[in-house]
């Protein structure tokens, strides 16, 4: 029969077609939607379960001791890296721009970049353990084949997580596993507000401003949420201060965050600064039997001052 709007027939069947189509939208739609949540909330178990390769803190405690050897051995002073990029080529996006640096190292045009080979870093003379300089560098995951490491005090401000909760604990464990467990990190504080011990000594919002104000020591500040008013505005003062040794992770977005950093499901976390990282890479000290979550009733930090 050809189609007319002459007929009824026809418009019988464009009628049947439409309601067709728009049932078989309505069962693979949901189904899709299923399966997709269904294989990230899989991925997010499994990525608990896995246990760190206990050799890989030690490679990266190798190459943060061969940069600040190669520096010492050229009578370089260390600019600082934000961003660590460890490969078959180690790059180190720098704090402060610097375009002479010491061997095996080459800088970009620019200077903000130094880059060597993983081979020539090997070669490199190790005559002591990695400085507090490097006290809060953490893996955040991989790029590629690349580990991606940030030091997370020259952030110089808050790094705040958004996304799923679930997502978001499992990158606030793994950053805390590593700072508690890394090489480098040996004499780093660790303190939080509103997350309970879980992720830190649980101290008060001015106990634990008091303690970045002191900065006796390089420290990691794990937080629920950004304190409001004055005291999140001295915190984020506190932070940006050149030369300061301590670093603060958010467990929610915020305005005066520096940096935000989307978690996800998937075991990927994407953010304006380091692009999308896989964060499931980065194994546990100590695999979870079961996901440990923020406590939602401590949240409100007002009641920590």
């Amino acid at each position: 029969m050809t189609w007319s709007f002459a007929h009824p027939e026809s418009h019988l069947l464009l009628t049947m077609s439409v309601v067709l189509f728009l049932g078989t939208l309505a069962f693979v739609i949901p189904t899709i939607i299923t399966v997709r949540r269904r294989t990230a909330t899989d991925a997010l178990a499994w990525a608990d379960q896995v246990r760190r390769d206990p050799a890989a803190p030690w490679g990266i405690d190798r190459v943060l001791r061969a940069v600040d050897a190669s520096c010492a051995a050229a009578g370089v002073v260390f600019p600082g890296a934000v961003r660590i990029l460890v490969g078959t080529t180690v790059r180190l996006d720098l704090a402060s721009p610097t375009i002479a640096p010491p061997q095996p190292w080459a800088a970009t045009p620019d200077g903000r970049s130094w880059s060597a080979p993983m081979w020539a870093l090997r070669a490199v003379p190790l005559t002591a353990p990695a400085p507090s300089e490097f006290a809060t560098v953490v893996s955040l995951g991989t790029d590629g084949d690349e580990n991606v490491l940030v030091d997370l005090r020259r952030v110089r401000g808050i790094v705040a997580l958004r996304g799923e909760q679930a997502a978001r604990d499992a990158v606030l464990r793994r950053v805390v596993d590593q700072v508690r467990t890394a090489p480098w990190a040996t004499g780093t504080a660790l303190l939080s507000v509103g997350t309970g011990s879980a992720f830190g000594v649980a101290v008060s919002v001015h106990d634990a401003i008091a303690a970045v104000a002191a900065d006796a020591t390089p420290g990691l500040l794990v937080v629920a949420k950004v304190p409001s008013g004055e005291d999140g505005r001295e915190l984020a003062r506190l932070l940006e201060r050149p030369g300061g040794r301590w670093a603060c992770v958010a467990a929610a977005p915020h305005p005066l965050a520096r940096w935000t950093v989307e978690a996800r499901r998937d075991g990927t976390h994407v953010s304006d600064v380091l692009g999308t990282v896989r964060w499931m890479d980065v194994g546990l000290s100590m695999p979870l039997a079961a996901s440990t979550q923020l406590d939602p009733t401590v949240l409100p930090m007002e009641a920590d001052a």
